[in-house]
């Protein structure tokens, strides 16, 4: 495939992708609006704790498989290499959970006489949604890899429209929202399973897994490349939810809730972004990698962050903007703090995203020792910071220090990566794209000091934000070739 041709599919599964990330990132924020306004800030910060502590555990025990699946399912295209690949990936994931599930289960037998029966039910099942978290997650990431997009789209919206839907549902019929979230988490293992099940009987998984079929090949592969990502996986989870357990025993629940609640909006933003442009190119940028032509994967590696970049730059310049506005409008009032939390998350999660485009070189040379030294330097400083300085000056401190730490990521992800893949920078590009942001900040900015505050005008703002900066780079020439490119795959959509 020529670089036009590649460039042509980038595009067009970015383009497939980001507005199935836009569905789901309303959805979200509709989810964090009912969700703070069922639960009280000590409740919701339960919630908190336990998807949290499922996040951390399922990147600690299954990270590695994951990033390995998604690495390397695509080299293994027959039958019998495939069964080769599932039986032994499954087998390592069957392993895993069986034994957390083993360990655990007979703590919390052994413990819990100690707990009320409502934190014995709550323990129990974030012990079941450990399972089904991971579990989708691994086969999410066989989808991505081979670009079974469609259905990877549509098992993302249904999975977050469901979750919000049986979560209302409980609430109203059980109506123990008032000391336990369980309503939340029972949302997530049931949806969790439905999808699950879809995958494996979409992409017929179980016709390649056999215990029998353990491949000590597959594995020694596997635990090649990943092995430093487990370390890197440990320091990871520190640098992104380590401030969590900071601000709990120092601060309380309460305040760990209002922050969890706030932190959500900008992460939920920026993960939907960062993982749609991802699956959008990265497929491609991977392909080329195999075929050993470094000067056309980095030149495709610059154009994914430069893709990055046109939707990240103005969801930043947005969130900076109408932050105090987004926390009243979606959050109870219990929650709200002005924004100041959302737009510090803001920038630390888009420094992050950028790093993440930088950190392929490694992951493309299958030597992730480097990633490893950069996130231990970067979680050591967040965790310095926020032991310093929340009890001080409160939980706004965490979010600051996730942004600095982000800064210290990507400085010392960039300057170590150019060493192996060195990703370019256009100015040109880059200074329609600030001078679009420019224009279109002062706008929104502009509309909402004259508007009265409601979901509409914030709305509307939004929409009149999209617009111009989607005409500036259009009358600046940023986007002459996507719009070539968009305008043939629909003259070809039409002719189908």
């Amino acid at each position: 495939m020529n670089t036009h041709e590649v460039k042509k599919t980038m595009v067009k599964d970015t383009l497939l992708y980001l507005p199935a990330r836009i569905i789901e990132g309303l959805i979200g924020l509709i989810t964090i609006t009912l969700y703070t306004s069922f639960f009280a800030p000590e409740v919701y910060g339960y919630y908190g704790l336990i998807t949290t502590t499922i996040n951390i555990s399922s990147f600690l025990l299954l990270g590695w498989l994951i990033q390995s699946v998604y690495r390397y399912v695509n080299s293994y295209d027959t039958d019998k290499r495939r069964t080769l690949f599932y039986s032994t990936s499954f087998t390592l994931w069957l392993s895993a959970n069986v034994l957390v599930v083993v360990v655990v289960g007979i703590g919390l037998l052994l413990t819990g006489r100690t707990r009320e029966d409502y934190i014995n039910e709550l323990l129990l099942l974030s012990l079941f949604m450990f399972v089904t978290y991971n579990t989708s997650q691994v086969l999410i990431s066989v989808l991505s890899a081979t670009r079974k997009t469609k259905l990877l789209l549509f098992l993302s919206i249904f999975s977050v429209s469901m979750k919000l839907l049986l979560t209302v549902f409980l609430v109203h019929t059980y109506q123990n929202n008032d000391y336990t979230p369980a309503s939340a988490v029972i949302s997530n293992i049931a949806v969790d399973f439905i999808v699950i099940a879809v995958i494996v009987f979409r992409i017929k998984i179980y016709k390649y897994f056999t215990l029998k079929y353990f491949s000590k090949r597959i594995l020694k592969k596997f635990m090649a490349y990943s092995l430093p990502l487990v370390g890197v996986n440990i320091t990871m989870s520190i640098l992104n939810l380590s401030d969590r357990y900071v601000i709990t025993p120092l601060l309380g629940t309460e305040q760990m809730g209002i922050y969890h609640a706030n932190y959500t909006i900008s992460s939920t933003v920026f993960n939907l972004i960062l993982v749609a442009v991802m699956r959008g190119v990265y497929p491609s940028i991977l392909k080329n990698w195999r075929q050993n032509n470094k000067e056309q994967t980095e030149y495709f590696l610059s154009q994914a962050v430069r893709y990055y970049l046109l939707v990240s730059t103005p969801a930043l310049t947005g969130l900076c903007i109408l932050s105090s506005t987004v926390s009243k409008l979606f959050l109870d009032a219990a929650y709200f703090e002005n924004g100041f939390v959302i737009i510090w998350v803001a920038i630390g999660m888009f420094l992050y995203g950028l790093a993440e485009y930088s950190n392929k070189a490694w992951e493309l040379t299958s030597n992730t020792k480097p990633l490893f030294y950069n996130t231990v330097i970067s979680a050591v400083l967040n965790v310095v910071l926020n032991i310093v300085f929340v009890k001080i000056y409160g939980y706004r401190a965490a979010a600051v220090n996730t942004a600095l730490a982000y800064l210290v990521y990507l400085a010392l992800s960039l300057s170590r990566s150019r060493k192996i893949l060195k990703i370019t920078f256009n100015p040109s590009s880059m200074a329609r794209i600030v001078l679009s942001c420019v224009i279109m900040g002062l706008v929104v900015w502009t509309e909402i000091r004259f508007m009265q505050i409601s979901v509409i005008t914030l709305a509307l703002s939004v929409i009149t934000g999209c617009v111009v900066y989607f005409a500036c780079l259009t009358v600046t020439g940023e986007l002459k070739t996507e719009m070539s490119y968009l305008m043939n795959w629909i003259k070809s959509m039409k002719k189908q």
